[in-house]
């Protein structure tokens, strides 16, 4: 990868997303940002109660 430009890496990276969701349409995204953030909240939750042992 030796574009020095953010716009090809973007195209790339859109280009693998639409290709890998196949029939996914763009409005079902949020899911994506659901599970993102339920995913942090874990790890939060987690590292929490293994530094209070």
């Amino acid at each position: 990868m030796n574009h020095t430009d953010g716009g090809s890496m973007m195209n790339h990276s859109d280009g693998w997303m639409s290709g890998w969701m196949g029939g996914w349409s763009g409005g079902e995204m949020w899911i994506w940002t659901v599970i993102g953030v339920l995913v942090v909240i874990l790890l939060v939750v987690v590292i929490i109660k293994l530094s209070k042992k």
